[in-house]
């Protein structure tokens, strides 16, 4: 079975004036404007099969929206080529167009003035969805969702989780066959975004249906993706199971010490490498984690503490959270990136 969305060597630049400060400045922009040259994707490649749910992930700038908008066929890539159902999007053709779908958490799709049913209405008119079986799919989209009591309601009146639920029924009334999710729980509380993640692992698990979410949210990631993408400054450093990252059988050791060592002196205590040290150290806390292998643990403890004076001590399992953290915060070397990409 050949791959559903097909991604190879997209790069996709952006030209834009480049302004100095004064009124110089200001007349160079008018008469002889320079231009500076932003790579936002460079050389990525990937694919992806029919029914996976994928997550896109990257600090902001780090590529994710852009890519979505060539996958959608918003903007053209610079080069490379993508291909979503054995379309090129950028056509925008008709049958590309009725088998996707994007909702974008930040942006309302649906109109604010109308009941939600009668925005439902519309969208069944647009994508000629026959009329039983858009009352299928309605009632059953509502009842998933826990929305039926507020059809007839404005949309504009409507709660921001209820919104969002009734942004992803106006988005998925067609049954598309690709989702692109954009941060679909930004602004919702923990019981609404968990409800919006048990129906989106439902549909997917149910209609097949290939999704790619991006979201800084790693809750959405954890629970629903089993594959992550991860992007950094315009290129792809990862592409596996969220496990790999937390490293199966990894621990988070964490020790707080009477007076705090420097990292230096705990890696060479340690031998662990710095970038695996994390300090949370303040005036009331002089705390460390160190990420390690389970069987090192005692090793490390023993260390630690025929060296220091330690107050507490306690084991933790590897958080995703944390390691993307880490990564968004740190240039990664060429092994490093290798390493992730394995």
């Amino acid at each position: 079975m050949s791959p559903i969305i097909e991604v190879e060597n997209i790069s996709r630049s952006f030209r834009s004036t480049k302004k100095t400060q004064g009124s110089w400045g200001t007349w160079k922009l008018l008469w002889k404007p320079e231009f500076q040259v932003r790579e936002a994707l460079k050389d990525v490649s990937f694919t992806l099969e029919e029914g996976t749910f994928n997550g896109l992930i990257g600090a902001n700038g780090a590529g994710k929206t852009t890519l979505l908008k060539i996958l959608t066929g918003l903007i053209p890539p610079s080069s490379g080529k993508a291909r979503v159902l054995g379309l090129e999007p950028f056509q925008r053709s008709f049958k590309f167009r009725h088998s996707i779908s994007l909702v974008m958490g930040q942006k309302a799709q649906l109109w604010w003035d109308l009941p939600a049913i009668d925005a439902f209405d519309l969208l069944r008119a647009i994508y000629e969805i026959p009329s039983r079986i858009y009352q299928e799919r309605l009632q059953t989209l509502a009842n998933l969702l826990d929305v039926s009591k507020h059809l007839n309601t404005q949309i504009r009146r409507l709660s921001l989780g209820e919104r969002m639920k009734m942004e992803l029924i106006g988005a998925i009334l067609h049954w598309p066959k690709v989702i692109f999710l954009d941060e679909p729980t930004i602004g919702l509380d923990v019981l609404a975004a968990s409800k919006l993640r048990d129906f989106l692992k439902v549909f997917n698990a149910q209609e097949k249906a290939t999704i790619i979410l991006t979201s800084h949210n790693m809750d959405d990631i954890e629970k629903l993706c089993s594959r992550v993408l991860i992007m950094q400054s315009g290129k792809l450093i990862y592409d596996g199971r969220p496990a790999k990252l937390t490293h199966e059988g990894e621990r988070r050791l964490k020790v707080r010490f009477f007076e705090a060592p420097s990292l230096q002196e705990l890696q060479e205590t340690t031998g662990i490498a710095q970038d695996l040290i994390e300090c949370e150290h303040n005036q009331d806390d002089r705390s460390f984690h160190f990420s390690l292998k389970q069987e090192r643990i005692v090793s490390v403890l023993q260390s630690l503490l025929n060296k220091y004076h330690v107050i507490d001590m306690g084991i933790e399992e590897q958080s995703l959270e944390k390691v993307i953290q880490r990564i968004y915060e740190n240039e990664l070397s060429g092994t490093q990136e290798s390493h992730f990409k394995t």
